[in-house]
């Protein structure tokens, strides 16, 4: 998710947020949630990126044809309702819907 995240914001140097990652499947395709945080080297960009963007919580899919991709952020301010990414029953489990 990392990786995906940074491809799609144009962004590096970060890491997920401890205690902030969420992970679960329904069928063949995977989903995950995640808040970020600078990391190691970590430029002035990429923490205003984060601070923009970043802090909230962001969402991916993952399918055999696909593989992960990044399919949305939480709204600002953080409502941290990702059942608008994410099965409903997923959402329940991390405590996000």
């Amino acid at each position: 998710m990392t990786q995906t995240w940074e491809h799609a914001k144009g962004v590096s140097h970060i890491q997920p947020r401890p205690g902030n990652f969420y992970y679960g499947s329904c069928g063949t395709t995977l989903y995950a949630a995640v808040r970020f945080e600078a990391g190691a080297g970590a430029t002035g960009d990429d923490r205003v990126q984060l601070q923009d963007e970043g802090s909230g919580l962001q969402s991916f899919r993952f399918t055999p044809s696909t593989g992960w991709r990044f399919v949305g952020s939480d709204a600002f301010p953080a409502t941290d309702d990702c059942s608008r990414f994410a099965p409903v029953a997923l959402a329940r489990q991390w405590n996000c819907s």
